[in-house]
């Protein structure tokens, strides 16, 4: 069968221009891991002059209900699908001139696939707030998409257990997007002020969103010794949801994230999503200083987080090609243990003229 995708639409015209390759990698991804065998092939087409990206799925791989499940909740996840449909034939093309039955031309007869529902609120979370050097809210969902399926955690996706860790949190990004998802993630970044802009930003919103919910600022002290801050949210969609236990948290630590595993619990997170410094606008913070190397902060970081991943889990990392050589990431994340995953996707694109996107994903062992 044949199911075709029309491309969401990208605030960003750059990325919007590699979506339908990045869309074609990322699926291929999650379904190997998730319906292995299921999706045959995927390539890009031209239908009634609409572009779309069309995915051959396995006739037979389609009868289980347990793989139809995975595709409609691959598709669902991607922040690159806005409508997905199957092909269930052809019909002559209104209009067309026609010579033989077999040589006429055609249009496909499309059936829209009902997709579950994965966003727990509006928009707004994602994309209200504004500044210099934000991440495409789409590549965040791509990172936390592939990083899921990557730790083989796609249920606990779905279910909302699902234990994310944000190591360089900036202004919540991902954070947001995780809680969009409603997982109850956990973040650490150095940067004061980032840190006070995202709580409130995050306090504000759930006011305004008229979200039953509780925060509290403390200081965060291991061993009687001063390392930062900690602000804490609870929050719930209703007052139901909220005596029955469904809500959300969400952790935020002012830290060195070099030293996370001092207030972290070992093995407390399924994932890692890092979108590591570009090291043009923005350096990296190693320790109290700012440096310009995003591999400095790599090799001092790497042990401290994978102390606190789960066996099996998954680091998903953006860095820039222009100022962090793949090799060299990939080299930095097997020396601690991770088996490099996704080898030959590729989702390197171009941000802008100093930025070339890529991911390294990697699975610990």
């Amino acid at each position: 069968m044949r199911v075709n995708i029309l491309i969401a639409p990208s605030a960003n015209r750059v990325y919007g221009l590699a979506a339908p390759r990045l869309a074609a990698a990322e699926l291929e991804f999650v379904l190997a891991e998730s319906a292995p065998g299921a999706l045959v092939e995927t390539s890009e087409v031209r239908e009634a002059n609409l572009d779309f990206l069309a995915l051959e799925i396995d006739d037979e791989a389609w009868e289980s209900p347990e793989n139809q499940r995975a595709l409609t909740s691959s598709l669902a996840y991607s922040p690159h699908v806005y409508a997905a449909f199957e092909e269930v034939g052809r019909m002559p093309a209104p209009n067309a001139e026609r010579s033989y039955v077999d040589e006429s031309p055609t249009l496909p007869l499309l059936q829209p696939i009902p997709l579950p529902n994965v966003d727990l609120y509006p928009s707004t979370l994602l994309s209200t707030l504004k500044y210099q050097g934000k991440t495409n809210e789409q590549f965040t969902a791509l990172l936390l998409h592939l990083a899921a399926h990557a730790a083989g955690k796609a249920e606990a996706l779905r279910d909302g257990t699902l234990r994310v860790l944000d190591p360089v949190a900036g202004r919540g990004t991902t954070l947001n997007q995780a809680l969009m998802w409603g997982l109850s993630p956990v973040g650490v970044d150095l940067d004061k002020k980032d840190a006070e802009l995202y709580r409130a930003f995050l306090k504000s919103w759930m006011r305004e969103n008229r979200l039953k919910h509780t925060t509290s600022d403390t200081k965060l002290t291991v061993s009687k010794k001063a390392l930062g801050k900690h602000f804490h949210a609870e929050l719930s969609r209703s007052k139901s949801e909220q005596r029955a236990g469904k809500g959300q948290s969400l952790e935020l630590y002012t830290a060195d994230s070099t030293g996370l595993d001092a207030f972290l619990k070992a093995r407390s997170a399924d994932v890692i999503v890092a979108d590591l410094p570009y090291g043009v606008q923005h350096g990296s913070k190693v320790g109290a200083n700012l440096r310009r190397s995003p591999l400095e902060l790599l090799r001092k970081a790497l042990p401290a987080w994978s102390r606190v991943l789960a066996r099996g889990g998954a680091v998903a990392l953006a860095y820039n090609r222009h100022t962090t050589p793949a090799d060299d990431v990939h080299a930095i994340v097997e020396e601690h243990g991770f088996e490099l995953r996704g080898e030959g996707m590729n989702f390197r694109h171009r941000v802008d003229a100093s930025i070339d996107r890529d991911i390294a994903l990697a699975r610990k062992a």
